[in-house]
């Protein structure tokens, strides 16, 4: 998923392949412009999780990460 920088959930919003149809989001991403790439990692149904977030940039050539937090370092899985 991806969403704008600012802390809340706004447009334009890319999201999965599966949900271009009912979701889809016409744009096109070009140099420049900052983005923030999300992934929320939880129990399906789960009362507890945690939102993982990496802001980046794009280039001419592909992408810039704008942090380098460790979350491997971060996270701890149950199993």
């Amino acid at each position: 998923m991806k969403r704008d920088v600012p802390l809340c959930d706004e447009y334009p919003c890319i999201r999965y392949p599966e949900d271009l149809e009912s979701y889809g989001y016409e744009g096109a991403l070009q140099a420049g412009m900052a983005l923030c790439v999300e992934a929320y990692v939880g129990e399906v149904g789960g009362r507890d999780g945690i939102k993982l977030e990496n802001p980046l940039l794009v280039t001419e050539t592909g992408f810039e990460l704008l942090t380098h937090y460790p979350f491997e370092d971060f996270c701890v899985m149950s199993g």
